[in-house]
């Protein structure tokens, strides 16, 4: 990304794996009020390890990251949906996952196996896929960040992880049989439904060794390998790799960080949607675009909204100062835009 982008990644510091702002403290739980389970927090998912990425966790010397080789080692063991492109999700937590959206966070069944319950840390960290890697609970700039991280990032590095994977598999020489059955649908082994011996944790040793074949035994080393091959990339080569699809989808990403990084809030704002989390004395907490990330706003603030029409917002401003005599600074204003409090209008070939 310091190849791709005009600058540096924009900082999340709400959103910190040691401090879990998800975890409940003084604040009573309620209705809109959301917490994640102190022993897990948003460790709820089993990660994607593409070849190269577990070959980065496994290569590494670091005796810090030794918790974290330990850990991408056992699931390699296991057996369960390990191929030549990487350490898929299993189809008994796929299935799991898409039916229990509610228990995300709150539901240790869920944990990640790369979690680090001694430090609450992430044993794979360096080396975390794109979805690890793009989200996050809370944004600095709320909405407008959100979607420079899941709507342009997550695509672009996903896309890349895919492609390069399977690059790997060609750099290694694998046997034409292995690529047919790797590459055919259903993709790697999360395809269809789930059998019994999965739900007991066990490996069919004969599909195993069709997907592995000469490798088998050597697994660690294989990644290792595709890891070496991947990290001596530059940006450009990447993108030579993958097609022009990762050249469109780095194009748009680069529009995307200009935006999640301006500071001037647009021309024209109107009120946008917000749902009542809990009206104060002083303020009301209000959620938008996340149920994670409220927002409090001062009464006052919340009560001159009904002034944004669509008019040009320097005039609003004055009509707002002059009528209600508030002073609304260019930074809550650009808070609010953030967080669609208030939007951009509809534009007319919209309506």
């Amino acid at each position: 990304m310091d190849e791709l982008l005009p600058g540096p990644l924009p900082a999340e510091t709400k959103a910190t794996c040691q401090s879990c702002p998800m975890q409940q403290r003084d604040e009573p739980s309620g209705p809109g009020v959301i917490f994640f389970d102190n022993k897990i927090k948003c460790c709820a998912y089993l990660p994607r390890l593409h070849n190269f990425l577990a070959g980065g966790v496994l290569a590494g010397d670091d005796p810090t990251q030794a918790a974290g080789r330990v850990t991408v080692e056992a699931r390699i063991r296991a057996g369960l949906a390990v191929t030549p492109l990487g350490l898929e999700q299993t189809r008994t937590f796929g299935l799991l996952y898409e039916n229990s959206s509610a228990a995300f966070g709150r539901n240790r069944t869920l944990k990640c196996p790369h979690y680090l319950e001694e430090t609450g840390g992430c044993g794979v960290w360096r080396h975390r896929e794109s979805t690890c890697a793009t989200w996050f609970c809370k944004h600095e700039r709320g909405a407008t960040s959100q979607a420079f991280w899941r709507e342009y990032l997550h695509p672009l590095l996903l896309g890349v992880e895919y492609q390069l994977a399977r690059w790997c598999l060609v750099k290694m020489d694998v046997e034409e049989e292995i690529l047919r059955a790797l590459l055919a649908p259903p993709l790697g082994s999360t395809g269809g439904p789930v059998r019994g011996e999965e739900l007991d944790g066990k490996v069919d040793t004969d599909e195993y060794q069709k997907k592995w074949g000469k490798w088998r035994g050597r697994e660690c080393d294989f990644y290792v390998a595709c890891h070496r091959e991947v990290r001596a990339l530059s940006w450009a080569e990447v993108e030579d790799i993958c097609g022009v699809e990762t050249r469109v989808l780095a194009g748009l990403t680069r529009k995307a960080y200009m935006r999640a990084t301006a500071e001037e809030p647009p021309e024209r704002l109107t009120p946008g949607s917000m749902q009542l989390v809990r009206i104060g004395h002083d303020t009301t907490r209000i959620s938008t675009y996340s149920d994670f990330d409220p927002l409090d706003i001062p009464n006052p603030v919340l009560n001159v909204l009904r002034h944004f029409d669509g008019r040009p917002t320097a005039d609003v401003l004055a009509d707002i100062a002059t009528h209600e005599n508030i002073r609304l600074e260019p930074d809550l204003l650009r808070k609010l835009a953030d967080f669609r409090v208030l939007i951009p209008p509809p534009k007319s070939s919209d309506r």
